[in-house]
């Protein structure tokens, strides 16, 4: 799996920490290592309408997706829901947590759950058309997204601390 991460002035801790999520994340969702040797993924941290999106490459094939973007709005994962500024491991895990959910949708992709047409998204060969934020809740693939970001995030972060104090990990530049 080719991991590419695009910011600027991103703490080296947490850009080492976001490649292992990655990493992490993928395996537990595309048991296949040859599907996941197959996958490029390029997360960029920026200014976007959502919190994150994951989508098809401008030169992934649709029909055999291996070529994903993550988008990440990092600036508005600064704020929890009720407009508190969140400290910085807060706002660290958030982000974290909002890339496991849009690596879950990068494997409903790869596993052909969630596809891509002219006419829309479909999941499992049925059209959804959200026309309202309790519709776009109700889909199955943001019903899976939200209930694996969370337990995708506890378990990284466990295996994380542990990889950190074995490897005693240096970020100094």
């Amino acid at each position: 799996m080719r991991i590419r991460i695009y910011s600027r002035n991103l703490d080296k801790k947490l850009k080492v920490a976001m490649y292992a999520m990655t990493e992490f994340a993928m395996a537990r969702l595309v048991p296949s290592k040859k599907l996941r040797d197959n996958i490029s993924i390029d997360i960029h941290l920026r200014k976007h309408l959502n919190a994150g999106e994951a989508k098809l490459s401008e030169h992934a094939n649709r029909y055999r997706p291996g070529d994903f973007k993550v988008l990440l709005n990092h600036h508005e994962m600064e704020k929890d829901d009720y407009g508190r500024e969140r400290p910085d491991t807060e706002w660290a895990h958030e982000l974290l947590k909002t890339l496991a959910h849009e690596l879950v949708h990068v494997k409903q992709y790869v596993m052909g759950e969630l596809t891509w047409r002219e006419r829309g998204l479909l999941w499992k060969g049925h059209l959804y058309t959200p026309e309202n934020l309790g519709e776009y809740f109700d889909t199955p693939y943001e019903i899976e997204a939200f209930g694996r970001e969370r337990g995708l995030l506890v378990c990284f972060l466990a295996t994380w601390t542990e990889i950190e104090k074995e490897m005693k990990m240096d970020y100094s530049i």
